[in-house]
C-alpha cells in the first residue's frame, strides 16, 4: 500500500483537489436555489440575508499566514547575503521548496514555500533546521511539517511530513 500511494499520491493530490472544487460549486448551487426559493416565499431582503451568511462559511479565515519566517540570527546590513533554494519535494501538482538566506558564515532565515495546485491540502510547517557543514556551501536540512487534507476547509486527515538531506547551497 505504502508503494502504491507514492507512485500515486500527485493523483491522490489532483483527484482531491477536484472534490474539493466540485464540492465548492454545488454548495454554491445550492445556496443560490435556496435564495430564489426564500425570495419567492419571504422576501428579497430575507433572501440577501441568507446568502450573505451562507456563503460567509465558505470563505478561509484571514488571521494565518500561509508561509512561517524561521529566522536563525540577526541580518547584519553591512554584509553581503545570498539566497538559495532546495526542492524538498516534487510531483505533477505541487512542489514543496526550502528557501534559505544566508551570509558567508551561516544560514540566517529559512522558509518553506509551497507551489503549484493546492487545492484540498494545505502545508504547515513546524520547524526548519540548517546547519553549516565543513566542505564550504554546504549544509545539512531538517524541516518537519504537516501536510492537511480538507474538504471545504474542514480538515479530514492530517500527515507529518519530514524531510533531511545535504544540499551544497551555491549564491545565486
Amino acid at each position: 500500500m505504502y508503494f502504491w500511494y507514492t507512485e500515486n499520491k500527485f493523483m491522490i493530490q489532483l483527484i482531491w483537489g477536484i472534490l474539493n472544487i466540485v464540492t465548492f460549486f454545488a454548495i454554491v448551487i445550492f445556496c443560490m436555489k435556496k435564495a430564489v426559493e426564500i425570495r419567492q416565499k419571504i422576501g428579497l431582503f430575507a433572501a440577501i440575508i441568507f446568502s450573505f451568511f451562507a456563503l460567509s462559511f465558505i470563505s478561509k479565515p484571514s488571521n494565518s499566514s500561509d508561509y512561517k519566517k524561521f529566522e536563525f540570527k540577526k541580518r547584519n546590513p553591512n554584509q553581503d547575503t545570498f539566497f538559495s533554494k532546495v526542492i524538498l519535494e516534487e510531483d505533477l501538482t505541487t512542489k514543496i521548496e526550502l528557501g534559505v538566506i544566508r551570509d558567508e558564515e551561516n544560514a540566517i532565515s529559512a522558509i518553506v514555500t509551497r507551489n503549484g495546485f493546492v487545492s484540498g491540502t494545505e502545508w504547515q510547517t513546524q520547524s526548519i533546521i540548517v546547519n553549516k557543514l565543513e566542505p564550504k556551501d554546504t549544509y545539512q536540512y531538517i524541516v518537519n511539517g504537516t501536510r492537511k487534507w480538507k474538504i471545504i476547509g474542514i480538515d479530514i486527515y492530517s500527515e507529518f511530513k519530514e524531510f533531511r538531506g545535504v544540499k551544497e547551497l551555491k549564491p545565486r
